[in-house]
């Protein structure tokens, strides 16, 4: 069994994206003839049809489409263990592959350009997604580490966490007309159409439960930012977290802080436990840990 290589997997890309091997083989510099035998060996070895070839344009097959998917990350992955061996072992310097989550807001920000001003050599390739999303690139190896929040299943990740944040409920002024004040009781959010990001689904069912009423979930949706888009129409109010409601424009909506000890939330900083991980990968999440230590101390002293 031949093992499969980059340099198929590099051609197989590329005819995936020109959409014709004819494309693909003006931008590579290729003529048909190679190009097609690199494919062929490319299915025979992994024992499935990759492409079906038309009169005017190429199509991946199913199994095609899963290669896809999976190639871009192993040649991005190659390019990065390239680039870490340059500068092994160093902690100064190279590039780090970092994982961000939407919400992470203005907790994060002061402390990206901190390190940044401490490593100026340090480089950033940054994957969003959700928290889930995530962990599950760090376990394949696509990203080193990340900033994610809680709720998570921790085990078998390094884990250090920021200060507890509370969710707030934001919307039009006319759905808080009746409070006053600047929180708010989950009692006075019943019965009022909720938007929120699907993860929080078990912190706000926890605390509802508690209280023995049952939300009314206008939306559920896989991200803060579109959670506060639809609170802006006036559709609902929507339970964030604070970093992402003081981050994005939200000018003519009505904040309140959720007075619940179950609404809570905090971001953390992860890498995996087995396997390599980085300098740069530990020492990124080093120093939140001294970030957030800082802060933690300079609030027991207000």
């Amino acid at each position: 069994m031949n093992p499969i290589n980059s340099k198929q997997l590099y051609y197989f890309l590329t005819i995936s994206e020109t959409g014709s091997f004819t494309a693909a083989s003006k931008k590579l510099g290729l003529s048909q003839p190679p190009l097609s035998k690199q494919i062929m060996l490319l299915e025979e070895e992994l024992g499935v049809k990759l492409l079906e070839r038309g009169s005017r344009k190429t199509e991946l097959t199913e199994a095609g489409a899963f290669l896809y998917s999976r190639a871009r990350d192993i040649l991005s992955m190659m390019e990065a263990v390239k680039e870490e061996l340059h500068y092994f072992p160093s902690s100064a310097k190279g590039i780090l592959k970092l994982g961000t989550i939407s919400s992470s807001g203005n907790l994060i920000n002061r402390f990206i350009k901190a390190f940044c001003m401490s490593h100026p050599n340090v480089r950033f390739e940054i994957t969003e997604g959700n928290t889930y999303e995530l962990m599950e690139k760090m376990k394949n190896g696509i990203i080193e580490c990340a900033v994610i929040r809680t709720p998570f299943y921790e085990k078998g990740f390094e884990c250090v966490y920021g200060q507890e944040e509370p969710l707030m409920a934001v919307g039009d002024p006319s759905f808080f007309s009746e409070i006053p004040t600047d929180t708010i009781k989950l009692t006075e959010l019943s019965g009022k159409p909720l938007i929120y990001y699907r993860r929080f689904d078990a912190i706000i069912s926890t605390a509802f439960q508690n209280i023995g009423l049952e939300p009314y979930i206008f939306c559920r949706n896989d991200d803060a930012r579109t959670c506060l888009q639809w609170a802006k129409s006036g559709l609902g109010i929507a339970l964030v977290p604070k970093s992402i409601s003081e981050m994005e424009n939200s000018s003519g909506l009505v904040f309140r802080k959720i007075d619940s000890d179950d609404t809570v939330t905090r971001i953390a900083a992860v890498y995996k436990k087995n396997g390599y991980v980085s300098n740069i990968a530990k020492e990124f999440v080093s120093c939140f840990a001294k970030e957030y230590a800082s802060l933690n101390q300079t609030d027991s002293t207000e």
